[in-house]
C-alpha cells in the first residue's frame, strides 16, 4: 500500500471515528432533552401529547447524517428512556411512535422541496399514529380512534415547533467542519440533507 494509500485510510478511519463520537453525543443530547422534557408538566392535560424536544436532535440527524444514523439515535433515545424513566408500557407506545415517525420522515426527506419544519411534522403525525396503533392493539381500536383527532392535531403543532427549532441549530451549525463534510458525503451518495433554504445564513 502506497503512501497515498496509507494516507486516505487513516482519514476515513479517523473520519469513521468521528462519526462513531458524534452520534454518541447526539444520543446523550437527544436523552437528556427527554429526561428535561419530563420534568415540565404537559401543555395540556391529554395522555400521549407533549412537545418531544429529543425529537429536534433526531431530525438534526436525519437532515445532517441521513437515514440510518438518525434512527440509531432514535432506537438508543427511546431504549435509554425507557429504562431510565419508564416502563414497558411507555416504551412499546415510544418505539412505535418513534419508529414509524423515523420512517415517515426519512421517506419523506426524499422529497427535496419539503422545509424542515414541513417534515418535523410528518414525523409528528406519525408518531402519534404508531402510538394509536398500539392503543388499539394494547387497549381498544374505539379508544384509539376516540383520541386519535387531538392527537393528529398535537402532532402537527409540536412537528412545527420542533421542526422551527431545528431549523435554528442547522442554521447555527452550518459552519461546522463535520457538517461540511457530512454534505458532501451524502452530495456523492446521492442523499438528501437538507433543502438549501436550511442549511445556513451563507447558503442564503
Amino acid at each position: 500500500m502506497g503512501a497515498s494509500a496509507k494516507e486516505a485510510a487513516h482519514r476515513r478511519g479517523r473520519m469513521g471515528a468521528t462519526q462513531v463520537a458524534t452520534y454518541g453525543v447526539l444520543a446523550g443530547l437527544a436523552l437528556v432533552c427527554g429526561w428535561v422534557e419530563s420534568l415540565v408538566p404537559p401543555p395540556v392535560p391529554v395522555p400521549g401529547i407533549k412537545l418531544g424536544l429529543g425529537n429536534i436532535v433526531v431530525l438534526y440527524a436525519l437532515v445532517v447524517f441521513g437515514a440510518r444514523p438518525a434512527g440509531v439515535i432514535m432506537l438508543v433515545k427511546v431504549c435509554a428512556s425507557a429504562l431510565l424513566f419508564g416502563n414497558p408500557t411507555v416504551f412499546a407506545y415510544s418505539l412505535a411512535g418513534g419508529v414509524l415517525s423515523w420512517a415517515a420522515m426519512a421517506l419523506a426527506s426524499r422529497w427535496r422541496a419539503l422545509s424542515v419544519p414541513g417534515l418535523s411534522m410528518v414525523g409528528g403525525v406519525f408518531h402519534m399514529v404508531g402510538q394509536m396503533a398500539v392503543v388499539a392493539l394494547v387497549l381498544t381500536p374505539r379508544i384509539a380512534l376516540a383520541y386519535l383527532p387531538v392527537l393528529l392535531v398535537a402532532g402537527v403543532t409540536s412537528g412545527l415547533v420542533v421542526g422551527y427549532l431545528c431549523r435554528l441549530v442547522l442554521r447555527a451549525t452550518a459552519s461546522t467542519g463535520i457538517v461540511r463534510a457530512q454534505r458532501r458525503r451524502l452530495a456523492r451518495e446521492g442523499g438528501h440533507g437538507a433543502p438549501s433554504s436550511e442549511k445556513g445564513p451563507e447558503h442564503e
